[in-house]
C-alpha cells in the first residue's frame, strides 16, 4: 500500500502553454528551482538542486504526450522519494487549462510530518506554475 499527493488547479493559458512549461528545463526553473540539469526528452534524466537538500533530485523522464501528459520516476537518492512517482495531467478547459498534479507511491511509514511537509510544496509549487504560465513564462521572482 502506498499514500498519494493529488492537487488540482485551473490555469487561464492553453494546454500547450502549461505543458511547454511543465515539461521544459527553462520552464521548471522558472517555476520550480533556478537549479535545473539534464535532459529533458523522454527517457532523460532531470536533476533539480535545492540549497538544502543533501543531494539533487533525480527524475526520469518516463512520459511525454504533448500537451496532456507529463510523467517522471524518481529512481533513489532522494530522502523519502525513492520509487515514487510525479505526474502533471493537463486538458483543455473553458478558462484555459485544467491541470491535476500527482506524486504517487510514498511508503505508508513515512511519518505524516514529512508527507504533509511534501504535499504542502507540491502546492505552492502547482501554484507557482499558474503565475508563471500566467505571466507568459516570466521567471518567479522569489525563485532568483
Amino acid at each position: 500500500m502506498s499514500r498519494d499527493i493529488v492537487h488540482a488547479i485551473e490555469i487561464h493559458a492553453d494546454p500547450k502553454a502549461v505543458f511547454d512549461t511543465a515539461g521544459s528545463r527553462s520552464g521548471l526553473a522558472a517555476f520550480w528551482t533556478p537549479d535545473v540539469q539534464g535532459e529533458d526528452a523522454e527517457g532523460g534524466e532531470l536533476r533539480f538542486g535545492f540549497r538544502e537538500a543533501p543531494v539533487p533530485l533525480r527524475m526520469t523522464v518516463t512520459r511525454l504526450d504533448a500537451p496532456r501528459e507529463i510523467e517522471w520516476d524518481c529512481p533513489g537518492d532522494f530522502p523519502g522519494w525513492t520509487g515514487t512517482r510525479v505526474s502533471w495531467s493537463i486538458q483543455s478547459s473553458e478558462h484555459g487549462s485544467k491541470v491535476v498534479f500527482r506524486h504517487l507511491g510514498f511508503p505508508d511509514d513515512q511519518p505524516e510530518y514529512d508527507f504533509g511537509s511534501v504535499s504542502l510544496t507540491w502546492a505552492l509549487i502547482v501554484a507557482r506554475l499558474k503565475e508563471v504560465v500566467e505571466a507568459g513564462g516570466a521567471p518567479n521572482p522569489a525563485l532568483s
